[in-house]
């Protein structure tokens, strides 16, 4: 099976027509050695790799290294590169294509965005710019899946060619009546000196890329026409005079943040009660298909309660990677990122920062491995230790629960959702601690290096739905079966733990007899007697003197052991430990609001404990895999220790703080 790369500038639609080529027969891992994302999918029977957007063959940041390489690779050679460019910024992509082309690769070119180009008057010449450069040469629309019907007929035939040079020759240098020293050459002893054969080349960088565009300036003529910029006013350029203003951008996206929390919180009301009821149902049945036996308490006090209680928060997590997916689609997500530059350069970051931050509201993970795209060390190593800080969508579901505890359900002016307000002020919450975070850390992390950061804003756009639900349907099922595993794992150790006892019989039998002479419900209470003396009971109570001053007491402790697998546990297991421990037929969220204090009627989940616990999720470093990342990103155990001590003390304060206080 022949293998091909897709490559091109960032913005050039690249992914989204890897997409729409591939559909659902893409595979995601990582690249050999690091853990750059790597996508691959199946198209016309040929393997199409989504290599990382870049701009010229010289790497600057990991990802530009792992495309370089890629390309480059000896060993496991690509038969052929699909060139994705951008019809409006025809040159900037043409400087990619040349330095391609003078590696003598089979190529072909794809010109997207052709509806944009024609709104713009663009008239390009296929025929005279296929004879210029000498590979296939197709129009397209990457959002428009009845177009690459020209595509499809070239890599079906495996009709790539290799194209024209230019300025090949000035690198080919004769040594022993051979051609050695080569382009690739060059590019290899740019990324790792003394790579040429006689290293006797001298070319710098700034001398090729003079020579190219001045070969590039002469050619475009040929066949490539545009209206003067000046003259051609688009839409783009019309909104980006609100969107993208200082003031009024700030403005409008704020309201879209909270129009989004709002409508995040109503809408995804009724499927999260009817998913509700569904495990509540279905756990029920569990117990009496099974019967009153270890595996029918397994199966209905263990897992179903345990997967349950983080399914229930997944119609708000699908709304969530909706909007972010309809941001990026659109192209607002790059005036995001410009709007906030002049705000992150203050903190010791800069703006290509906020692409990390923004990924971070859906997970970590993936976000800390984008900060790759920052050429400054020092900006990148501080954009990994505060991502985070941010919001992850794992956290949404102990947000949730928690909100519904101690917030009351009721409207501002009979429209605004006070819900709704308090989840966008922990969303904002997370953000500026990532700032403060970063401001400190700023000052300890010393670096001589300049920062730089160019940023293409790329024109709006309608979102192309099919992609848009694909993304979403992608990552959602990414995290529920990353989520599920973790969750079926811990919920099966949990209810072991809180089902077995060190103590003898004899001895709880004594304890649930004291406890029903105090005049206590016998079934109930059976049952948080044997909670209590539980191998997880006298677990929760070895930590209970260390969490007791933010108001939590042994079950909320086992909750947050666990949790340290993946933020989302937590509700899970706090599922699990309230099934082991009560009415069979209750919810977690109805055990939580009837549990109380020891030998007292007051609710155990106070405002205070409510507030403790949201602060404490907001700003610990709840979650391994993230500390796995960030080792594996820093090369470095220094900084994933570091990371999860501040961010485990400024949760413990923060949360101590708002217990005392409320």
């Amino acid at each position: 099976m022949k293998r091909y790369g897709l490559i091109g500038n960032p913005n050039s639609g690249k992914s989204t027509l890897f997409n729409a080529l591939t559909g659902i027969r893409q595979q995601t891992g990582n690249y050999p050695g690091v853990t750059v994302e790597k996508r691959s999918g199946i198209f016309e029977e040929a393997t199409l790799i989504d290599l990382p957007g870049i701009y010229q063959l010289i790497p600057e940041t990991k990802d530009e290294q792992v495309a370089v390489k890629s390309i480059l690779n000896s060993q496991e050679p690509l038969d052929g590169l699909i060139f994705i460019m951008n019809s409006i910024h025809f040159k900037q992509s043409m400087l990619l294509f040349s330095q391609l082309a003078d590696l003598q690769i089979p190529m072909m070119m794809v010109l997207n965005f052709k509806d944009q180009a024609d709104k713009r008057n663009i008239e390009i010449d296929l025929t005279k710019l296929k004879n210029q450069i000498g590979c296939p040469v197709v129009f397209t629309n990457a959002r428009d899946d009845d177009r690459f019907d020209s595509l499809r007929t070239i890599i079906k035939n495996d009709a790539l060619s290799i194209p024209q040079t230019f300025s090949r020759s000035s690198f080919d240098e004769l040594i022993n009546d051979e051609i050695k020293n080569t382009y690739k050459d060059w590019i290899l002893n740019q990324i790792d000196p003394g790579t040429l054969s006689n290293n006797e080349n001298k070319i710098s960088l700034e001398t090729d890329l003079s020579k190219r565009n001045r070969i590039i300036d002469g050619l475009i003529p040929e066949f490539y026409k545009s209206p003067i910029e000046e003259q051609y006013l688009d839409n783009t350029r019309k909104i980006d005079r609100y969107l993208a203003h200082p003031f009024w951008g700030a403005i409008f996206l704020t309201a879209l943040l909270f129009l989004v929390f709002q409508i995040l919180y109503k809408t995804a009301a009724y499927p999260m009660d009817w998913i509700d009821g569904f495990f509540g149902t279905l756990s029920t049945a569990a117990s009496n298909l099974i019967g009153d036996n270890l595996l029918g308490s397994l199966v209905s006090d263990g897992i179903i309660p345990g997967l349950g209680g983080v399914l229930i928060f997944l119609p708000q997590i699908v709304l969530l990677f909706l909007f972010i997916a309809i941001f990026e689609s659109s192209g607002y997500m790059a005036r995001v990122a410009f709007l906030s530059d002049r705000l992150l350069s203050k903190f010791g970051l800069n703006g290509k920062s906020v692409v990390p931050l923004v990924s971070g509201i859906a997970c970590s993970i993936p976000a800390i491995m984008a900060a790759r795209t920052i050429k400054n060390e020092k900006e990148r190593l501080l954009t990994i230790l505060v991502t985070p800080f941010m919001t992850c969508a794992a956290r949404l579901p102990v947000y949730a629960i928690l909100i519904a505890l101690i917030i009351p359900s009721m409207k501002l002016f009979g429209i605004i959702e006070v819900q709704g307000l308090v989840l966008l002020g922990l969303y904002l919450i997370g953000f500026f601690m990532a700032l403060f975070a970063s401001w400190v850390l700023n000052r300890f992390i010393r670096s001589d290096e300049s920062s730089e950061w160019v940023l293409e804003l790329p024109a709006y756009q309608w979102p192309k739905w099919n992609h848009v639900f694909y993304e979403v349907f992608r990552k959602a099922k990414t995290f529920i079966l990353e989520a599920g595993k973790i969750i079926f794992i811990i919920s099966i150790v949990l209810w072991v733990l809180s089902s077995f006892s060190p103590r003898s019989e004899s001895f709880l039998n004594e304890q649930i007899l004291k406890t029903e002479v105090a005049g206590m419900d016998k079934e109930a209470n059976e049952s948080s007697v044997r909670l209590e003396y539980s191998y997880a009971g006298y677990l929760g109570k070895i930590i209970e003197p260390a969490i007791a001053p933010l108001g939590y007491d042994w079950k909320i402790g086992i909750a947050l052991l666990s949790s340290f697998a993946a933020r989302e546990v937590f509700v899970g297991s706090l599922a699990t430990i309230y099934a082991a421990g009560g009415d069979e037929e209750e919810t977690v969220m109805e055990a939580m609001k009837n549990e109380t204090l020891p030998n007292s009627n007051k609710p155990r989940f106070t405002f205070g404990v409510g507030l403790s616990l949201m602060l404490f999720y907001a700003f610990a470093m709840q979650c391994m895999s993230t500390l796995a990342i960030v080792k594996s990103e820093t090369n470095s155990w220094k900084y994933p220790i570091l990371q999860f001590i501040f961010m485990t003390a400024i949760a413990y304060i923060a949360a101590l703080i708002a217990y005392q206080l409320f």
